[in-house]
């Protein structure tokens, strides 16, 4: 069996990228979740309110900020506490995915019936298909345009309805073990979001293969329209501690969120990460990649909150981590434009062959989980 370094808290392994370790073996994610129960979040807030101030009072009459809002908890709490608590009048903007979630399109349903504005933007299909194609078999990334678009047609609607002030919800590389860079940072770049969030692919890439109009949603505005804008791009984690289950409970009472009957596929609850089918995918291509996916990053959210212990995460984690998500194969097939063949050949590709063997046409982690 591989020997696999694990954070001594949580489960998070050292494959993951960009994650650190103190001299206890305590990853970066787990030691700020320490951290921020000394956190002065009263001054954290109080910049948040500020901030609020100064966009409500240059918007005024208009929309104030734009929350990215993909049809779950997180972009659901993020407005209502925007709307009711800070008096902002919130944009809240869906980038539509492929192979749509219909229980994600149910509860953007709900939330707009609410009283809360919003918008759908569906980025050109053929490209997004390409893109996520070519990003699939070369990167090992299947839903690559998706994440792009997040970043980018975000950024283009803030310049197209003149809101400067953009607020996505939490910090991954902060909240979950990665770079610490914007860890005391309120706001971030753009070059930031490429070099963090779009693993350091600049969309611009692409207008060798495209025009710039089908690119349209997958560009960043122009630097003079970016300058021009100022924008103050935030996440939500910067200025409250970020609680997944406790957005979920408030989404869920308030703002019409509704969840499977069942759990999601390689992991234990069943109310994230209902916007697309391709997700499953994604954390399966992880979990060959790094040997960690869907579970591990969700038992950890249970262990530094203290509902879960660390030997009550290994089992469950060795159980439910990296299913796959056979369900979909044919979807994937179809969304790809690919055989079994061709598909299975990809995921044989970017699986870790020092950490997994197939065997009878499966990978089966050569590791265990302590």
């Amino acid at each position: 069996m591989v020997e696999m370094k694990y954070c001594t808290k949580c489960l998070m392994p050292s494959t993951r990228p960009r994650i650190q370790y103190d001299k206890d073996g305590v990853c970066n994610a787990c030691l700020w979740a320490v951290e921020k129960k000394e956190m002065d979040w009263t001054t954290r807030w109080g910049q948040l309110e500020e901030l609020c101030d100064k966009y409500r009072a240059r918007n005024k009459g208009r929309f104030d900020v734009i929350v990215p809002y993909s049809g779950g908890k997180n972009g659901a709490y993020i407005a209502y506490t925007l709307k009711e608590k800070l008096g902002m009048n919130p944009l809240c903007v869906t980038i539509r995915p492929p192979m749509e979630d219909p229980i994600g399109l149910q509860n953007i349903k709900n939330f707009t019936e609410l009283g809360y504005d919003h918008l759908f933007i569906t980025p050109n299909r053929v490209v997004e298909k390409q893109i996520d194609k070519e990003n699939f078999v070369n990167k090992g990334i299947p839903m690559h345009a998706f994440m792009i678009a997040v970043q980018t047609a975000i950024m283009r609607t803030a310049v197209n309805f003149d809101i400067p002030f953009v607020m996505y919800a939490e910090e991954g590389e902060t909240e979950y073990g990665g770079s610490s860079k914007l860890k005391n940072s309120p706001t971030y770049t753009v070059e930031d979001g490429i070099n963090l969030y779009l693993s350091g692919v600049d969309p611009a890439k692409y207008v060798d293969q495209f025009d710039e109009g089908q690119l349209y949603w997958f560009l960043y505005p122009s630097k003079a329209e970016i300058d021009a804008m100022g924008p103050a791009i935030s996440h939500w984690s910067y200025f409250e501690d970020f609680v997944n289950y406790k957005h979920y409970l408030v989404a869920k009472e308030k703002l019409g969120l509704v969840e499977r009957v069942e759990r999601n596929i390689g992991a234990i609850e069943n109310f994230s990460a209902t916007d697309t089918n391709l997700i499953h995918l994604y954390f399966y291509l992880m979990y060959l990649k790094y040997g960690f996916g869907r579970t591990t990053s969700e038992i950890g959210n249970e262990i530094r909150r203290g509902a879960m212990t660390r030997q009550q995460a290994v089992n469950i984690t060795r159980k439910f981590d990296g299913e796959f998500p056979d369900v979909h194969r044919s979807s994937y097939l179809e969304y790809y434009d690919m055989t079994t063949e061709e598909f299975d050949a990809t995921l044989d590709k970017w699986a870790n062959k020092e950490l997994f063997e197939k065997i009878n046409g499966k990978w089966v982690p050569q590791f265990k989980v302590t």
